[in-house]
């Protein structure tokens, strides 16, 4: 049997809790101690830290929490489609802006959008929403975090290949009840 799209598991424009993995491939290590090559890899946690908090500044999405295994990763997600529909458009769009930037400073850090930035998207009314439903989609939180990620080890190893195993693994949690027997399991 096929699996379902999470498109219909995952709806954007509804709340949803859910425990999110992704694991790695070829051996890479995200922390902790390379037992074949000998190197110690902890230097990436802030790395990936960081982009964690500037997800969760600019996506409509709340992380609950979080662990960094040495070859995979788990993140307990909440959509907040609720919460972007309150944001005025050009909240949506320097949000975006911040995810995508079409500018970057000397340290790779996006920077604020200028007026006409914001007018790109602000004044095509189509383009507008489709950046408002992906604010709070769980997808392209996922696509963002997993790119950016995967750049740093493939730059310190000078390789060209994937870094993720295959898609992430989503599960949704249907109740607060869950939560801590998720937890209790890890």
């Amino acid at each position: 049997m096929a699996r379902m799209a999470r498109a219909e598991v995952f709806a954007p424009d509804e709340v949803a809790v859910v425990h999110v993995m992704n694991r790695v491939v070829r051996r890479c290590y995200l922390l902790g101690n390379d037992p074949v090559s000998g190197k110690n890899y902890d230097h990436r946690k802030v790395m990936i830290e960081l982009q964690l908090q500037r997800l969760a500044g600019a996506f409509g999405i709340d992380l609950l929490g979080f662990a960094i295994m040495s070859n995979h990763f788990h993140l307990i997600l909440r959509s907040r489609p609720d919460v972007v529909s309150t944001w005025d458009d050009t909240e949506v769009v320097r949000r975006w802006l911040l995810i995508c930037p079409v500018w970057k400073n000397s340290a790779g850090d996006p920077e604020e959008p200028n007026e006409v930035e914001l007018n790109s998207i602000r004044n095509d009314r189509r383009k507008l929403e489709t950046v408002r439903l992906r604010l709070s989609d769980l997808g392209g939180w996922m696509r963002v975090l997993c790119q950016d990620i995967a750049v740093r080890p493939n730059r310190e190893d000078e390789e060209l290949d994937k870094v993720w195993q295959s898609r992430f693994r989503a599960v949704l949690l249907l109740d607060e009840a869950a939560l801590p027997k998720l937890i209790q399991n890890q």
